[in-house]
């Protein structure tokens, strides 16, 4: 009978601790998929730009309001641009989980991943050295226009 009992209380105790686990464990994932997404919208309209317009390309960021982002886009991050160096930078600051997401989006480009230590660093691993105008710790997507 003991056993019954400790048996019940544990599957209670199991019972008020896994919903809430499970709730915020998927609240996270999708968060993440919203910020890739969100990222990636923003990273294909500063593409598109740069490709329709290269003489715009001074060595500044392209504002928001010349890209074509779709009707009610509202930027989840920071997410910002710049060209330098004959590349077109794109980055901005991600939380734990969300450079995953951006670069699974991405399907492990070699083109996109973290600042860290001055370096691309890709799921490849690393791969060049980066502006310093790019903090370390945010994604970044390099793009050759």
């Amino acid at each position: 009978m003991k056993t019954l009992a400790a048996l019940f209380t544990l599957l209670g105790v199991l019972a008020m601790v896994t919903p809430e686990t499970f709730l915020n464990t998927h609240s996270n994932e999708y968060q993440a998929q919203a910020v890739a997404v969100n990222f990636g919208t923003y990273r294909n309209a500063v593409n598109e730009y740069a490709i329709s317009n290269p003489s715009a390309l001074g060595g500044i960021a392209i504002p928001r309001s010349l890209l074509d982002l779709p009707s009610g886009w509202k930027s989840m991050r920071a997410w910002t641009n710049r060209p330098d160096g004959g590349n077109l930078y794109v980055w901005g600051p991600v939380k734990e989980g969300e450079a995953a997401e951006i670069m699974e989006l991405f399907m492990n480009s070699y083109a996109i991943g973290v600042k860290r230590n001055g370096s691309l660093v890709t799921a490849h691993g690393t791969d060049m050295a980066l502006p310093a105008f790019i903090p370390n710790g945010n994604i970044v997507s390099v793009i050759t226009p």
